[in-house]
């Protein structure tokens, strides 16, 4: 009860993200695993419900914002066709979510997992190709928000070379928005307002990246 006040009151005093320009953009939010993939799972929670509830709330900012949004799951379910199992309906599913980002038309593709490692890790972090420099700035922009989240603990932006990250072509970072193994965390990836502020987060990330992506990637 009291974790969840708490989260009440900050997410109250967090100020409003606000963009009253033109469209900024078309964004891809891609809640990771779903339907027969469940992701990590720690005491019977499931990684794939809390992804779903993190990327439609970021969906819902982004479209406050005039960001065109498309998810690539909106319910428990994934791309894989039946039939196909193990890496195989891994990949395809895959393919077929950056196949939707490439019809789509995104200026940008932000997948949402939960992270599992060591019982004391905590706090979000967000994953780039090496050699994407619009990937590194979404994710730089993107975790500079994560950071400012209250009693957060503060990561950085990493390199990774997961398939979605090589395969799509424009700028792709992975968020992990959380440690499901640590007690502590994952009783906060449950709670709906810490959602709410990872959301927040993470759209308030995207956002300042399409206002500056062009400019900035000029300098580097």
């Amino acid at each position: 009860m009291v974790l969840r006040v708490m989260f009440l009151l900050l997410w109250l005093l967090c100020p409003k993200i606000s963009w009253a320009g033109d469209t900024l953009g078309k964004v891809v939010i891609d809640p990771g695993h779903g339907g027969y993939d469940p992701g990590a799972i720690r005491k019977g929670v499931m990684e794939k419900h809390i992804n779903l509830a993190i990327a439609q709330e970021i969906g819902k900012i982004l479209k406050e914002n005039h960001v065109q949004v498309r998810l690539t799951r909106d319910g428990d379910y994934n791309l894989a066709v039946p039939g196909l199992h193990g890496r195989d309906a891994k990949r395809y599913d895959i393919e077929r979510r950056i196949e939707l980002a490439q019809k789509f038309g995104a200026d940008a593709v932000v997948s949402i997992h939960v992270n599992v490692g060591r019982r004391k890790c905590s706090g979000a972090e967000t994953f780039y190709h090496r050699q994407s420099l619009r990937g590194k700035l979404l994710a730089e922009s993107i975790q500079r928000e994560l950071s400012g989240i209250p009693y957060i603990n503060k990561r950085v932006v990493k390199t990774g070379s997961y398939y979605i990250l090589r395969r799509t072509e424009m700028p792709c970072v992975i968020v992990e928005t959380g440690f499901l193994n640590n007690p502590q965390e994952r009783e906060k990836l449950l709670d709906k307002k810490y959602q709410q502020m990872l959301a927040r987060a993470i759209a308030k990330g995207v956002i300042n990246y399409l206002q500056v992506k062009d400019k900035e990637s000029e300098k580097i």
